[in-house]
């Protein structure tokens, strides 16, 4: 059990460092998106002209939130999931059904950042000619780096939930889930 708390505690600490980057580059985008198309409104109703890079600006940051933004949402738990059936389990019961969800999780998370690297180095050749002729390569890139970082979330929940079959309640949340999930709570 030590050495998976330890393993545990490492990967709490990357992962916290990772989150809250991919949490500003998130909180970023969704300033950028909203400075771009208030721009690209300004323009075309009170200017009477134009801009036309702006939609597409848009679309592709709109792409890297929703790649940054799901780590965060997976580690908060604020994906959509029917609780109903592990929260009648007894608690090893319980872990151990989220250790299955978890790997399953994880096994999807490598696929997509395997996949998504391959489509992303193929569309190298591409080029988005409407926001100054950047290679695709860049905004496909964001779905290797989100799933990569979503598996290493999932990694760390997977051995949580392992060491929560050893011992029922050893984890519920590390740093940042303490510091942001009451930030999800609806009251």
């Amino acid at each position: 059990m030590k050495a998976l708390t330890g393993i545990i505690a490492v990967l709490s600490r990357l992962n916290g460092i990772l989150l809250e980057l991919c949490r500003w580059a998130a909180i970023g985008f969704v300033i950028g998106i909203a400075a771009i198309v208030a721009a690209g409104v300004f323009w075309r109703y009170v200017l009477n002209d134009s801009l036309s890079w702006y939609e597409e600006m848009a679309k592709f940051m709109m792409v890297w939130l929703v790649f940054m933004g799901a780590p965060v949402a997976l580690r908060l738990g604020g994906h959509i999931s029917i609780e109903m059936l592990p929260d009648a389990l007894p608690p090893r019961l319980r872990a151990a059904l989220w250790l299955v969800v978890t790997v399953i999780v994880a096994w999807f998370c490598f696929m997509l950042a395997k996949y998504g690297f391959l489509f992303a180095w193929n569309g190298r050749t591409q080029t988005a000619i409407a926001i100054g002729d950047v290679s695709m390569l860049w905004i496909f890139a964001s779905i290797p780096a989100g799933a990569a970082a979503m598996l290493s979330v999932a990694v760390q929940q997977a051995l949580e939930h392992l060491a929560n079959m050893i011992r029922p309640g050893s984890y519920d949340g590390d740093a940042f889930v303490r510091r942001h999930a009451p930030t999800l709570q609806t009251g």
